[in-house]
Parts: structure tokens; sequence; C-alpha cells
């Protein structure tokens, strides 16, 4: 079970660190619609991310990693626009 959760949780943060590439890429391209369905996919996996780390039976380092992955990728969806 611990295998499968951290596996889940490693997946999620490529995951997340991808839509983040990818949203650079939407930028320079002024691709506003991949820019919406990215901040949306990028908020619906940090969600799951928190809730899987907070529920997960880690220890106090693994721990304290996904917190600080989270803190800084809210952060960067924090500084992110929304095309108008």
């Amino acid at each position: 079970m611990y295998d499968d959760l951290h596996q889940k949780i490693t997946n999620l943060e490529k995951d997340i660190l991808q839509i983040e590439d990818n949203m650079i890429e939407f930028e320079k391209l002024k691709y506003e619609k991949g820019i919406k369905k990215s901040i949306q996919r990028l908020e619906l996996d940090l969600k799951y991310l928190s809730i899987l780390a907070n529920g997960a039976p880690i220890n106090k380092n693994e721990d304290r990693r996904i917190m600080d992955f989270l803190r800084i990728h809210y952060d960067n969806l924090q500084k992110l626009s929304i095309p108008a």
C-alpha cells in the first residue's frame, strides 16, 4: 500500500512540473485556452497531492519535502495570471 501511495505522490509531482512547463510554452504562444485549462488542472492536482500527503503514513522527512513542494507550487499558481 505504501509503495502505491508513494508512486501516486511521485506521479502527481511529475504531472505538476509538466503542467507548469506546458504553461510556459502556452504563454509564449499566447494560447489562452491552454493556459486556462492548465491552471484548472494544476489547482486540482495540487489539491489532490495535498489530500494524499495529509492522509499518508509517511515519515517526517518525506512529509516536509512534499509540504515544501506544495508551498512552492501553490506560490507559483498564485503568481500566474489568467488572460482576460
